[in-house]
């Protein structure tokens, strides 16, 4: 099969929010500052001035990441190159999932790549980042990965940021992920790197680092992790504003005041919008009378003692789902995020939190999106006179229209309606010239008469479906595998069987394919087990 795309909005599965801001609806338009277009990239590069000593601190963090590991020459070249006095990103970010996760975290990586490789230039060079949520503390939203429709899980408990965890008892579920990816022709080496990146030693954050870099080091990404003493240092003012003057929740309050009745808000803006670290702890920061509250049993503070606390270790304190992209801003000389329908959304709630703590805000690109089909899929759907694009109609729709299409009787009751319709508005007229009490007895029979008709309608139906079994039962495999438990392939599928098949050329077909400035879903051809 060859390369298909259809327009988001044909999907039927993204939200009202994405489709209006891909099709730049004048509605949506305060509510970001660059449009998701080359002009808008292009304005905001121009736009996008940071600071040196942020810079140069920047750099020396990641230097010392990514110490005491192989450094591959591409990344070696980005490190150096994030140094010029000029240079940007273009930033992604995501939760510690297993394995990377669902397939879309890759389309968010390779789409970074594609547009630091479009914007940069020799004098302003832009480099791909990959921002992991090492502060994330929802534990059972990363701790699994389903390869080939199987949950592989990481037993164990929550305890704090996600990123701090070791990897006990990863060994197991190690194997089992690699016992599933079979006979590939580059399952093996698929395995061994598992086995190197995910050791029992290493933390998540550290297995996630060496695991990304290994894929996607060869395209110059850098992998930030932004629990980082330093970092947060940078960062201390804004939180500083936060606890002062709860400027978060008087700006998207704002935000979502505008954005109701037309979309809904994605993301929740408490008093304080800030978590405290304690080991084996990240919990929220409440505001009671004048005194803060660490929740989960943490300590309390007056004002003055939370501000100290804050001087002392900023890298205590950790921004929530609204505060991370201030903090991304802030120590990053970024010019656009990549992110899925709900991040965007989300990002819609903050250009006057922007605003308000003097902050740049990036250009907003919504991740490609993508599925596979296999050539014998396609073939399929071929026979029963179907598309790709047909598969995002509602499966009992489909269904309908196989059986309809191959059913040797007609099942379609449209001509016996309209005569029964012209029968009975006749016995009406007649009725009401008789007596007009009885108009209503022969609307009523005509009514009875016409349910009866749709019955039958129905019933032929249903005897077309049974008679077309084995294409429906076909049908529903195909629409199956290309929506997973119902969902979108990329928001379950894990990248990595794909992988095993085709090796590093997996990742040089999606870059080539998947282009973030491209505004349609897009269905790919699965190639052939070799």
């Amino acid at each position: 099969m060859q390369r298909t795309v259809l327009p988001y909005a044909d999907t039927g599965r993204f939200s009202p929010l994405v489709v209006d801001y891909l099709r730049s609806a004048p509605e949506l338009r305060e509510f970001y500052r660059w449009s998701p277009d080359r002009e808008g990239l292009r304005a905001a590069a121009d736009a996008r001035t940071f600071d040196p000593a942020a810079r140069t601190l920047l750099c020396d963090v990641l230097e010392r990441q990514y110490a005491g590991m192989p450094v591959q020459p591409q990344v070696r070249q980005s490190l150096d190159r994030l140094r010029h006095p000029k240079a940007l990103t273009v930033t992604t970010g995501h939760q510690l999932c297993l394995f990377t996760g669902p397939l879309y975290v890759p389309f968010k990586i390779l789409n970074v790549v594609r547009l630091a490789g479009e914007l940069s230039r020799a004098d302003r060079p832009v480099v791909p980042v990959f921002w992991m949520a090492t502060e994330d503390h929802d534990r059972a939203e990363v701790d699994h990965a389903w390869i080939n429709d199987t949950k592989v899980q990481w037993p164990g408990q929550a305890e704090g940021p996600v990123g701090r965890l070791p990897l006990e008892g990863i060994g197991p579920v190690v194997q089992e992920a690699g016992a599933l990816l079979g006979p590939g022709t580059h399952a093996d080496e698929l395995r061994a790197l598992l086995q190197r990146c995910y050791r029992p030693e290493h933390t998540l954050a550290q297995a996630t680092r060496l695991f990304v870099d290994a894929l996607f080091g060869r395209f110059g990404v850098l992998v930030l992790d932004a629990d980082n003493p330093g970092l947060k240092r940078l960062f201390a003012p804004v939180m500083r504003e936060e606890l002062l003057n709860q400027v978060a929740v008087r700006c998207v309050r704002y935000a979502n005041e505008k954005l109701d009745g037309h979309w809904r808000s994605q993301a929740f803006a408490r008093d304080i919008n800030l978590f405290h670290l304690r080991p084996g702890h990240r919990s929220r920061i409440g505001l009671h009378g004048d005194r803060f509250q660490v929740l989960d049993g943490g300590p309390s503070f007056s004002l003055d003692e939370l501000l100290a606390e804050l001087d002392r270790h900023p890298e205590d304190f950790s921004p929530n789902v609204l505060m991370r992209p201030l903090y991304q801003e802030t120590i990053l000389p970024n010019v656009a995020y990549v992110g899925g329908g709900g991040e965007l959304a989300y990002w819609m709630q903050l250009k006057w939190l922007f605003q308000a703590v003097q902050l740049p805000m990036p250009v907003l690109m919504l991740r490609t999106s993508a599925a596979f089909l296999s050539d014998k899929d396609a073939a399929r759907l071929r026979e029963l006179g179907l598309t790709a694009q047909d598969l995002f109609t509602p499966l009992a729709g489909l269904q309908a229209r196989v059986a309809l299409a191959r059913a040797p009787f007609p099942t379609g009751m449209e001509e016996e309606k309209e005569a029964a319709r012209a029968f009975y508005h006749r016995l009406q007229q007649r009725a009401a010239s008789a007596d007009a009490t009885l108009k209503g007895a022969a609307e009523a029979i005509a009514v009875r008469a016409m349910r009866g008709l749709e019955s039958m309608e129905r019933k032929l139906l249903r005897a077309a479906k049974r008679r077309e079994q084995a294409p429906l039962q076909q049908l529903h495999r195909v629409h199956a595998a290309f929506f997973p438990g119902g969902g979108l392939q990329e928001r379950r599928a894990n990248f990595m069987p794909w992988y095993a098949r085709e090796g590093p050329a997996f990742f040089d077909r999606l870059l080539a394919a998947l282009d973030p400035l491209d505004p349609n879903f897009t269905v790919l051809p699965l190639l052939p087990a070799n």
